[in-house]
């Protein structure tokens, strides 16, 4: 990208800064965005970018709205060269201690480098190390992927079947027999794609300062001493990878290593070949696997459980579907079941969407089938400070507020108006324990 390359910016679910005049190149770009990279951390759950944009038209004050994504594009339009950049709208400071949480490690930077890092680019290639060392631990079941590579013998004895053809000239000139033998050996393209990217991971994106798994750690330990080519792997030969059943697990972060590969210079605009590289996360999918966490943590010690739940409705009709709600716990007959909402919340009428109202009663009235539920709601990042008032107004005793069964329904979350790293987790504290609270209320009033 040259120098005159337009930035296209906006923080996540807020309006672009300068969008005035680019709109058909963001139309352009919001008819290209099923081309994006959106990594999950979850598989069982579908990105659908059709449901959920990267960018939106809001018709109401007529602006262009980023999503729930995080990230950055680059593309081309009408000659132009442009570059879509999507920030986290908590923070980096908030953004980083939800990472902790969900990978369970602690950045080797300082707290206060971490307040003090503006370059979004460091941010980026962070996460995207974090991601891979992820993948890869989960990848490495059974160990690099291996293949069955044929293996040629000449001695005095037999290694695997003789080749009778190609002996007759070397029993007659050398006594030597030829034989084939078929030998594990690393599978070439993928620890190729692996080791390339691990290498530019190491040098340029910083992962040797993150700790990494023991199954992580013995996948790059073999990675570094498997005898493999150096030479860098083509376009064609990555497109003709294939995965036995046991390896399956390794496509992922072979996928994610060759568009590392791919983007050498991600975010260096002197490289001509960085149009059309992306990278976008989805923070609604962080923010539930951060308050899944930190719920567990909290909860366990008192015999809760978290569950992993999908569930399939009429399966023997057309109109079968799937429900898969996002956190639930259980402790013998109780289940505690929320929604996380990674969405504006400044408890302003319109903020409390009505599909979400529905969705996460019908997962509670499901439960309730063969369960006692005795807590759900709806779990927001706050955008406006949490007081007594604000919770006796979003607190109800009971389902549909009509005192007819124990259930606590509750809209609630972090409040993150005040950014700085002690006081995010000053209001995690909070929420957590305002969540026990009222889990244990109702335990007694079940119990009496």
């Amino acid at each position: 990208m040259g120098k005159d390359l337009i930035i296209l910016e906006a923080k996540d679910c807020c309006a672009f800064s300068n969008q005035e005049g680019h709109a058909d190149a963001i139309q352009y770009f919001l008819s290209t965005q099923n081309k994006c990279n959106v990594f999950q951390f979850d598989s069982s759950k579908d990105v659908r970018l059709d449901e959920s944009p990267i960018i939106s038209f809001n018709y109401t004050d007529g602006k262009w709205y980023a999503g729930r994504y995080i990230g950055e594009a680059y593309f081309k339009f009408q000659k132009r060269e442009y570059q879509i950049l999507i920030k986290p709208r908590f923070g980096n400071t908030q953004l980083y201690r939800m990472l902790e949480e969900v990978f369970n490690i602690r950045f080797s930077e300082s707290n206060q480098s971490v307040n003090k890092q503006k370059d979004f680019q460091f941010i980026i290639k962070k996460i995207i190390a974090f991601l891979w060392l992820n993948m890869l631990s989960k990848a490495n079941k059974h160990g690099l992927p291996r293949s069955n590579k044929k293996q040629t013998y000449i001695g005095s004895k037999i290694r695997g079947r003789l080749n009778v053809r190609a002996s007759i000239l070397p029993l007659h000139t050398e006594s030597k027999l030829v034989s084939n033998y078929w030998e594990k050996t690393p599978n070439e393209p993928i620890v190729r794609v692996l080791a390339q990217a691990y290498s530019i991971l190491k040098y340029e994106y910083g992962i040797a300062q993150i700790k990494a798994s023991s199954a992580a750690k013995n996948a790059i330990d073999q990675l570094n001493s498997a005898s493999v080519s150096k030479k860098h792997i083509t376009d064609n030969e990555y497109k003709n990878i294939t995965y036995k059943n046991i390896y399956r697990s390794y496509k992922p972060v072979v996928d994610l290593s060759w568009d590392i590969i791919k983007r050498k210079n991600f975010g260096n605009n002197n490289d001509s070949n960085s149009d059309g590289v992306s990278f976008f996360l989805d923070m609604a999918e962080i923010w539930e696997l951060y308050l899944k966490n930190i719920i567990r943590k909290k909860l366990a010690p008192e015999g809760w459980v978290l569950r992993n739940d999908v569930i399939q409705t009429y399966q023997n009709n057309d109109f079968k579907r799937k429900m898969i709600p996002d956190i639930v716990f259980q402790k013998n007959d109780t289940v505690l079941v929320w929604d996380a909402k990674y969405k504006r919340m400044h408890y302003d009428y319109y903020d409390y969407d009505r599909s979400d109202f529905f969705q996460i009663h019908t997962y509670i009235n499901y439960y309730q089938k063969n369960f006692s539920v005795i807590a759900g709601g709806l779990l927001y990042p706050l955008s406006k400070a949490y007081s007594n008032e604000v919770e006796n107004l979003n607190t109800s005793s009971s389902l549909f507020g009509e005192d007819k069964d124990t259930v606590q329904y509750f809209v609630d979350g972090i409040d993150l108006t005040n950014m700085e790293l002690d006081n995010v987790i000053k209001e995690e504290y909070n929420f957590l324990n305002r969540v026990q609270k009222r889990i244990s209320n109702k335990e007694q009033i079940i119990n009496e």
